[in-house]
């Protein structure tokens, strides 16, 4: 119990320091610039230490239980395939099983993510619900799914990661050629939704997991390189579905692509 509270109180003053320059940032701007004091400031105050708090347990969340999982899973998906591999050679067919997990894992991650469920949300309201927001979020969730299945079969069969990242760069290129404009910035900006605090820890331990067991890989290179995937597969997703709403309206009307750019103009 003592051990728990020590390393509560060390999460909390590690999350202070953190969000220290947030706090002197936003207090510079409200005392010298708006010259004001915020409205409600009590229950403001009151939820600044609702996210530290918050915070200061995601991080023991992570140290204690995402990160080991993550890695400890790799390992034990991996060590069947080299087990029946041959020495010096890693037949990529032998790891269905972490390809399967791999997918999942990115799919299930990212459709938790809050701050994809929140622009999600935001998105709707936009768009007046031509876009839903569920829509959305299995969209680029399907897209971090895709990614992340891409990348460790990068990890495994060991191809170079400026090739992969090049074939990936010249589809999005494509596509945004192809796509609605008005979708394109939203499609940009879902890679970085999709992205982040729940997402990028648990797939870099997964990753770098899989880079470890894998012979002959960096896991350095090769297991963070995965997190580029995850965050370029869903903004291709995400204008390909654009593009797919693009060519199969019928004309315009409440369920096509046109009422969805009409809403992002007016919002």
């Amino acid at each position: 119990m003592a051990s728990l509270a020590l390393d509560l109180l060390h999460a909390l003053l590690a999350t202070l320091l953190d969000a220290a320059p947030i706090v002197l940032v936003v207090g510079v701007f409200q005392v010298l610039i708006l010259r004001r004091r915020p409205a409600h400031l009590p229950r403001v105050l009151i939820g600044a230490a609702y996210v530290v708090l918050g915070l200061a347990l995601f991080r023991l969340g992570l140290e204690w239980s995402l990160l080991p999982i993550g890695a400890d899973l790799s390992e034990r998906l991996t060590a069947p395939g080299l087990a029946a591999a041959t020495e010096g050679e890693v037949a990529w067919r032998r790891f269905l099983w972490l390809y399967l997990f791999a997918a999942m894992l990115g799919f299930t991650t990212t459709m938790v993510e809050p701050a994809l469920t929140a622009i999600a949300n935001r998105v709707g309201e936009l768009t007046g619900g031509t876009l839903r927001p569920l829509t959305l979020r299995l969209v680029v969730a399907a897209g971090v799914s895709l990614g992340l299945l891409f990348g460790t079969l990068r990890i495994v069969t060991g191809l170079p990661l400026p090739w992969a990242v090049a074939g990936l760069v010249g589809l999005i290129a494509l596509l945004v050629a192809l796509a609605p404009r008005q979708l394109v910035p939203l499609a940009f900006d879902c890679g970085g939704f999709a992205t982040s605090v729940v997402t990028v820890p648990m797939v870099a331990a997964f990753a770098v997991g899989v880079a470890t067991a894998i012979p002959g890989r960096d896991p350095l290179t090769d297991g963070f390189g995965v997190i580029l995937f995850a965050l370029l597969s869903p903004v291709a997703s995400v204008l390909a579905f654009a593009v797919v709403l693009e060519r199969g309206k019928q004309g315009p009307g409440p369920g096509g692509t046109d009422a969805v750019q009409a809403a992002t103009r007016s919002g």
